[in-house]
């Protein structure tokens, strides 16, 4: 289960600060009552590819990530997400999208930032066939019917890109991750649809300080959708993407609530041979201690930065930790930094022995205290 990026509050973070400094001062306006929520629907099997495509729900969004290489042997990480939300009673979608490279040879994190705050090319207006097609300016995000993704993100300024293009998944060697078993989830906060392909084959460039740097490598694709809500610190998540190098894939996140307890431990487990599990904190033995911490100087976030994941059902015992410690995510341009969080790639070791095992994503929400709110020192 992730409940991953707190798309709600960081919309609220971006706008509610920029409007006040525009106006100087608050006028007193009724509370409204919020709508009331909408019935659990009974959830439905999954078709993908055309599940890939967008949904309009209150809340969307395709997420990606992935280990690269060049011909030369260096290597890099990537993320790339398009958030997409639906206003409330019309078909309005707002989307915005968030990225980072990780050059691991260098030490050096990148993030890039979408230029529009909405798409000019959505799936219900797009002339071509394609499942989903966003245009955000320096992001694109195109998925075709047969199952490819062409991805987009770029910072001109800095001379950094990325441009990527996924084969189709092979649904015989690698299907896709149905999270719950079903790829549908009810929370206490809401429900949603969730899927991941673990192993998508990829090509394409980045371009770092202008120069451009052939790559190829694997990418992980995270879709989730529904009608959810989460709040921000002490609530959050540490969510993990593991690709293992016997050709597992493991998904696992720990979800907190508002008190900051966790309150939900998943998994999803795909072996080498495609067989598929679902993973349970108590059935599993699934347990996740936190052994080192990294404060970030950017938020002053104080971030889990080294873990020891046990799973005894299968044998599990590893540790895991980043090469680069500062791979924070900001907030977008106007919006409060308890919105920050952290994405970045992090490396997998057998505990006993301190061997390679993999290569992992960890993502880390709700560590971040929010700024004071501005209408505390507005002069009415």
């Amino acid at each position: 289960m992730r409940t991953m990026r707190n798309t709600l509050l960081l919309l609220s973070a971006i706008f509610v600060p920029f409007l006040i400094a525009c106006t100087g001062q608050i006028e007193a306006r009724e509370i409204p009552t919020p709508r009331a929520p909408e019935p659990t629907p009974q959830p439905r099997a999954l078709e993908l590819p055309s599940d890939d495509a967008s949904h309009l729900a209150p809340i969307e969004w395709w997420y990606y990530n992935g280990h690269l290489r060049s011909g030369s042997g260096e290597e890099f990480s990537f993320h790339f997400v398009i958030f997409q939300t639906q206003s409330d009673g019309s078909d309005d979608s707002f989307e915005f999208g968030q990225a980072g490279i990780t050059d691991v040879s260098s030490r050096d994190h990148r993030p890039i930032v979408s230029d529009w705050f909405a798409s000019r090319q959505s799936a219900e207006d797009a002339e071509s066939e394609n499942l989903l097609g966003l245009n955000l300016g320096n992001f694109t995000l195109d998925i075709e019917a047969d199952g490819t993704h062409a991805l987009e993100a770029s910072d001109e300024d800095a001379g950094t890109k990325i441009h990527l293009k996924t084969s189709a998944p092979d649904s015989a060697l690698y299907p896709a991750m149905l999270h719950n078993g079903i790829g549908w989830m009810e929370w206490p906060f809401g429900w949603t649809y969730y899927y991941s392909y673990p192993r998508m084959a990829t090509e394409g460039t980045l371009i770092i300080d202008g120069r451009a740097i052939d790559v190829v490598g694997e990418v992980w694709f995270d879709h989730q959708w529904g009608d959810f809500f989460v709040v921000g610190k002490p609530a959050g998540w540490q969510w993990f993407a593991l690709q293992f190098d016997d050709g597992s894939s493991m998904m696992i996140s720990e979800v907190r609530g508002a008190d900051g307890d966790v309150v939900a431990v998943d998994g999803t487990l795909i072996d080498r041979r495609g067989e598929q599990r679902v993973l349970r904190a108590y059935e599993d033995g699934i347990q996740l201690d936190v052994l080192d911490h990294w404060t970030s100087p950017h938020t002053g976030g104080q971030y889990p930065a080294e873990w020891r994941l046990r799973i005894e059902s299968q044998g599990v015992d590893v540790r895991m930790s980043p090469p680069i410690a500062d791979q924070e995510v900001p907030a977008m341009p106007m919006g409060n930094k308890a919105a920050a969080y952290w994405e970045g790639r992090i490396d997998i070791y057998d505990t006993d022995t301190g061997r390679d095992m993999g290569v992992a994503f960890a993502e880390l929400s709700g560590y971040v205290d929010p700024e004071p709110l501005a209408w505390q020192d507005a002069v009415p």
